[in-house]
């Protein structure tokens, strides 16, 4: 009967060296991401920091184009999604919906055309652009197939995304609003 109470110890004492283990780790990691999140803060980033990246490529996409292009790549990735669902690729499935998802709800609520009726500016929607072709390109990688040949599929979209960024014109949106208020 000893030898019961006495793994029975031991298990208690193992459990809580790995409660122990965890709670440590969670603490370490709380105060990397607040230092993280300070240093973030000091960099001073703001709606137009991505868009303004670029300013010195030549500026090939409207307000207009961009929008269906937003159409396009919510289309792709919702047919990509459900040709992943098909053939049984959870993950990529899941990676293309959330990309899907993002790329429609954030359009959806784009001030295209700088008339103010929507809440979300064309130059804001532009860094929101950057987080989307981050999500395609961690998606892969958080949702486990990385080294699958369906990764592609979000890499490429994220290097497109990123060329999108560059040659579209941010301020064409907020100049249409500039002449409506000069008018």
């Amino acid at each position: 009967m000893t030898t019961r109470t006495e793994e029975r110890s031991r298990t208690v004492r193992d459990f809580q060296d790995n409660a122990n283990t965890i709670a440590d780790r969670v603490s370490e990691l709380s105060q990397r991401a607040q230092r993280g999140l300070h240093a973030f803060q000091e960099l001073n980033i703001n709606e137009a920091t991505i868009p303004d990246a670029f300013e010195n490529v030549p500026k090939l996409i409207s307000p207009r184009v961009h929008a269906w292009l937003d159409f396009a790549v919510t289309t792709y990735f919702l047919g990509i999604g459900t040709w992943f669902a098909i053939r049984g690729n959870k993950g990529a499935a899941i990676a293309a919906f959330v990309n899907a998802g993002m790329v429609a709800g954030v359009s959806l609520f784009t001030d295209y055309q700088g008339t103010g009726e929507k809440p979300i500016s064309f130059k804001l929607h532009g860094t929101l652009d950057a987080v989307q072709a981050a999500t395609a390109t961690l998606g892969p990688v958080l949702h486990g197939f990385a080294g699958e040949r369906e990764a592609m599929f979000f890499y490429g979209q994220a290097a497109n995304e990123v060329a999108v960024i560059a040659t579209t014109d941010w301020d064409q949106g907020t100049r249409y609003a500039e002449r409506r208020e000069a008018a």
